[in-house]
């Protein structure tokens, strides 16, 4: 409250404060709301509204003692001068006087306004739901209220309407929003209990605490998170009955939405066959948009077959670009594309580890446009280069000359020109010859000198490249410099053989998917070409985004003039569109009640659409229940933060928890909930199964056949059923399907077997599940299939948590089964998510399947890119290999008596077998094994070639083994 007033102030003088009584303040003067004292220390302040009683004088022999009482303490200001004591007396007094007569004109109508606003919104008579936004703008308004309250002398100056009315709003001036959540929770329970009969009978199961709860909270902004089978449905109908059944809405007020039309029936029927209500608006977004199209245009558009026919739409793009590929500047742009943009570019000195550059190749699937995988960005450039300009060659095929050994295979240059009997090393090694971080350098070092000398022994021909000759942005120059010195001729391939190679590998195929993929996210995001253009400017690799955009521009043109000239729109249009006429106003918003299922699959042009719908109406309320735990659709623009982070974008929240399943029993829902709150960023909560069992309700089957491992299951769950039940098959894939899913069916009449992709089985459940192919890899779960970084542009931002989307993937199949889930795995290649149940201990059958169709244990990890897992090969001997070959060619020996790994400890190599005794000494010279020479009685290295120039001649007579050597 700001006031005017005169400036009175007093500053005892030297002598006074020496010889004073009462001398604690040096002076004193006055400001807007009190009066200061000040002195060496900290200030001390009564506001006028303080003062208990008129300040008054006491007088003594020299100086006069000014007395300031207020409400809680007095001062007493010494070493006043007597000439001056009273009138600063009359003064002050007049001041606080006036002060008090212009504070009772503004808080009188204040408080009176106060209650009258408070009146209308409902804050006196607990009679409704108390909204934040509301409760928040009246308490903003009128707090400045609560600090005049201690002042009894003026607030027995207020009429006794006011003081009556000042009686009712104090407890929302002291306590602020404490007060209203008070009010809020009474509320909520004496709605419950008013409403105890309807939640009993709206569902066939009366309604959980919480379901009641979510359905009578009516803040402007409400979220439900509810998990898996814990009656998200039930809730929908009974928010939308309470409503109703309260005279909060009529039916033609309350507004529904759900993602999929079958949703959206079900929910429509649900609604009539509960409340008997006929003219509840129940729609999916598309239909929604539509109808606002209909209703500001005078018309309902028509849809285009593209936007309800996959095939249709995909063979559109397909013809398109089969149509731009008789355009030669098309074509030179393509070609570009696919032999020098295709994949993302990551020099290998950005990778700190092996693992991390094993997982940038095979995620990225990096082939040659012969098809071949390789194991570098820069190898696939020599390749391509090569098969350009009509070169033969070989990729990795094995050296002329046989090198190997008990303990090296066969050396494979990296590519072999088959006209010239020219080979070609790529070494990874700057101009310093440092490696990447992951690589030794040491031993890479020595095993170019090897190499070299290999080449120079036998009189082979070895052209080498470098890594930085691409870092200097020259390797195909370079290449080529080094092929023409060699002699080798170039017979370039003409654009067409090309591009009909291409075709022929499922290039164009690809390439056409992805331009679906760009086209679908660019219309949902409601762009224009500059916004996409300005959106890839931000790429790591400017040419390839300008490359896509030319190549995606006349694609995009011709979609659009095939909806112009058929006089139809996509689904994209029907939201894009609605949202316009919302905003400007062109469409005007009937629904004070917005409802919304599956609310985790929300994109962000959806949101967009609610947030308009609710700007129309200052009173409307946004009802969405959803789980974070199962968002899984973020590949087709769903951003899970729109849910994680809901109050950030909508505002002010109410959020109810649904904590109890009904589908499946404790046992599952420990390994599911676990899991899935590994990742920090989830929404923690603990949810509470219905059904409890004692023993464990997730069993793992390790084989290396999917379909032993599927008949091992349906077997155990025939065998242990008193009555027909489901079983939901479940794979990452819809090519995971078994081919015998036909005869599966006849085989076991007592059980109804269906499959499904685990997106698609969102939102169903059966009596057992069986998860299949949980193995690592792109085409596994999870999968490890990179996205393109294009896309990644136009999706939702990406989690910091490894494989986050995917692990609530494998939440979705987890929770699918009532009873019990079975996991089958691959323990040569096994899925991380199998890795991780295993190794931190989670209450899961690990053993229950044995015999020879099954494995025993799991393989063990890579240790040289700690990625892969080492599986048995055959070869010139028995061993271990890396399952990431090619990328990682790390191997291990296998036991010469059991087969198993061997183990290196110290100077000997151990077998990992515990029941083996096998070991074998290593060669200190080369690393090699030593082998007992029974005819010369000594030990010699296996690396030994008579007459090799690379033979290692490394002997001892004596090595202590602890046991006997096995000859």
């Amino acid at each position: 409250m700001q006031i005017k007033p005169e400036d009175y102030s007093y500053s005892i003088n030297n002598v006074a404060r020496i010889f004073a009584k009462h001398v604690k303040y040096n002076s004193f003067y006055t400001r807007k709301n009190g009066i200061e004292f000040t002195n060496e220390k900290l200030p001390s302040v009564i506001d006028y509204d303080a003062f208990s009683a008129p300040i008054s004088v006491q007088s003594g022999w020299f100086w006069d003692v000014l007395i300031f009482p207020s409400n809680e303490y007095v001062i007493k200001f010494g070493g006043i001068n007597k000439t001056l004591s009273e009138s600063l007396r009359l003064n002050l007094n007049r001041h606080i006087k006036n002060y008090t007569k212009i504070i009772l004109k503004q808080i009188e109508p204040a408080i009176n306004q106060a209650t009258i606003d408070a009146h209308k919104l409902n804050l006196l008579t607990n009679k409704y739901y108390i909204r934040h936004d509301q409760a928040n703008k009246w308490i903003s308004t009128y707090q400045w209220l609560a600090i005049h309250l201690k002042n009894l002398n003026l607030l027995k100056k207020l009429t006794d309407n006011s003081q009556n009315n000042l009686e009712l709003i104090k407890p929302f001036l002291e306590k602020g929003y404490q007060r209203v959540k008070a009010l809020n929770q009474n509320f909520v329970s004496n709605q419950l209990s008013n409403y105890e009969v309807f939640f009993n009978q709206i569902e066939i199961n009366p309604l959980t605490e919480n379901q009641r709860k979510a359905c009578v909270i009516d803040e402007k902004y409400n979220l439900v998170l509810a998990g898996a089978g814990t009656g998200k449905t039930s809730t929908m109908v009974g928010r939308a009955g309470y409503l109703l059944k309260s005279e909060l809405a009529k039916p033609d007020e309350i507004l529904m939405l759900a993602y999929a039309n079958k949703a959206a029936q079900e929910m429509d029927e649900r609604i009539r066959e509960k409340l008997g209500i006929q003219n509840l608006t129940v729609k999916t977004f598309h239909s929604l948009g539509l109808e606002i199209i209909g209703q500001v245009e005078g018309k309902k558009p028509s849809i285009h077959e593209m936007a309800t026919d996959e095939r249709v739409r995909t063979k559109f793009i397909d013809n398109q670009f089969q149509h731009l590929l008789q355009n030669k500047d098309y074509q030179a742009l393509l070609i570009h594309y696919f032999a020098n943009l295709i994949y993302p570019y990551k020099s290998q000195y950005e990778f700190k580890s092996l693992g991390e550059y094993t997982a940038y190749i095979l995620e990225n699937d990096i082939r040659t446009l012969q098809g071949e995988l390789v194991k570098s960005y820069e190898e696939c450039e020599i390749a391509n280069f090569l098969y350009r300009q009509g070169v033969e060659y070989q990729y990795e095929a094995k050296y002329k000359i046989d090198t190997r050994t008990p303990d090296y295979k066969q050396y494979q240059p990296d590519f072999y020109l088959t006209d010239y009997d020219i080979y070609i090393e790529h070494f990874a090694v700057d101009q310093q010859n440092k490696t990447p971080p992951f690589i030794n350098q040491t031993i890479y070092l020595q095993g170019m000198t090897w190499k070299r000398a290999l080449h120079q022994q036998h009189q082979t021909k070895l052209i080498e490249t470098y890594s930085y000759y691409k870092q200097q942005e020259r390797l195909s120059e370079a290449l080529d410099e080094k092929l023409t010195a060699a002699g080798v001729k170039y017979k370039p391939l003409p654009a067409n053989q090309l591009l009909a190679n291409l075709n022929s590998q499922g290039q164009f195929s690809e390439f056409s998917k992805l331009m679906s993929s760009i086209l679908a996210l660019f219309k949902s995001a409601c762009l224009t070409l500059q916004e996409l253009s300005a959106k890839f400017s931000v790429s790591e690799n400017k040419a390839r985004a300008e490359a896509t955009i030319q190549l995606f521009e006349p694609i995009y043109n011709a979609y659009q003039t095939e909806l112009k000239n058929t006089n139809s729109i996509d689904f994209d249009d029907m939201i894009a569109r609605a949202i316009e006429y919302i905003e400007t106003g062109r469409y005007q918003s009937p629904f004070l009640y917005i409802l919304v299922d599956e609310f985790q699959d929300i994109s962000a042009s959806r949101a967009r659409l609610l947030k308009a719908l609710m700007a129309q109406q200052a009173n409307a309320s946004l009802f969405c229940v959803g789980d974070d735990w199962q968002a899984i659709y973020r590949f087709t623009g769903s951003d899970v933060s729109l849910t994680k982070d809901f109050s950030e974008h909508f505002g002010y929240t109410a959020t109810s928890i649904l904590d109890k399943t009904f589908r499946f029993n404790n046992k599952i829902g420990e390994v599911a909930s676990r899991f899935i709150s590994e990742n920090p960023s989830q929404i923690q909560k603990v949810i509470e199964s219905h059904a409890k069992i004692d023993n464990s309700a997730v069993s793992l089957i390790k084989t290396n056949d999917n379909e032993i491992g599927l008949e091992a299951a349906l077997k155990a769950i025939s065998e242990k059923i008193s009555k027909p039940s489901s079983v939901l098959l479940l794979g990452r894939f819809s090519f995971n399907a078994p081919t015998n899913l036909s005869t599966l069916k006849k085989t076991y009449a007592n059980l109804k077997i269906a499959f499904m992709t685990a997106h698609g089985s969102k939102g169903k459940e059966a009596d057992y599940v069986i998860v299949l192919n949980l193995i690592k890899g792109k085409h596994g779960f999870p999968s490890e299939k990179a996205t393109n970084p294009l896309l990644a542009l136009l999706l939702p931002k990406t989690e910091d948590y490894k494989h986050a989307e995917e692990r609530r993937l494998f939440y979705v199949a987890l929770t699918r089964a009532r009873h019990h889930v079975y996991l089958i795995t691959d323990a040569n290649k096994p899925s991380p998510f199998v890795v991780e149940l295993i190794d931190k201990g989670y209450p899961i059958v690990a053993d229950e399947f044995k015999g020879n169709s099954f494995q025993d244990k799991m393989a063990s990890n890579c240790p040289s890119c700690k990625s892969g897992f080492l599986t048995a090969r055959d070869g010139y001997s028995s061993f271990f290999g890396c399952s990431n070959f090619p990328v990682c060619k790390y191997t291990e020996k296998a036991c010469k008596w059991c087969g198993s790994g061997l183990i290196t400890k110290g100077e000997l190599r151990h077998c990992a077998n515990t029941h083996c005794n096998y070991k074998e000494p290593i060669c200190p010279a080369c690393g090699g094994a030593m082998i007992f020479r029974k005819n010369g009685n000594f030990w010699g290295c296996t690396h030994y070639k008579k007459d090799d120039v690379f033979s290692c001649g490394y002997t001892t007579k004596l090595i202590d083994l602890g046991t006997k050597p096995k000859l």
